[in-house]
Formats: structure tokens, C-alpha cells, sequence
């Protein structure tokens, strides 16, 4: 799957001046709470693309040892 094929996950794009205006707590805030943890939250198509992928590096990693 093509990554122009992906569905976008909404997220607000902070700009150098609104994250100058923060506290490193709250830069360390908005960055944990950017970190997807449950498989559920991630949208399907995306999370068939990263298993590919992962698969294809199984594959090319296995075949390079015989």
C-alpha cells in the first residue's frame, strides 16, 4: 500500500512559536500524549501497511541467511 493510500490520523500541528511558549513539562506532555500504546487506536489500513512492511523485512532478512 502506497503511503499516499493511508488514512491521515487527526492531529494538531504545533507550530516553534506556540511550543516556545511551553514549559519543557508541557512539550514532555504533548509528547506523551502523541504516543499511540492500544492497537485499536490506530487505523487499520495504516496498521496492514506496517505489517507488510514488517513481513517484507522478515522475508528479504530470512532469504539473506540461506
Amino acid at each position: 500500500m502506497a503511503a499516499g493510500n493511508l488514512v491521515e490520523m487527526p492531529r494538531k500541528v504545533w507550530t516553534a512559536a506556540e511550543l516556545d511558549e511551553m514549559t519543557p513539562a508541557q512539550i514532555d506532555e504533548l509528547f506523551e500524549a502523541s504516543i499511540i500504546s492500544d492497537l485499536n487506536d490506530v487505523p487499520p489500513e495504516f496498521l496492514a501497511h506496517v505489517r507488510e512492511r514488517i513481513q517484507a523485512r522478515i522475508d528479504a532478512e530470512e532469504s539473506a541467511q540461506r
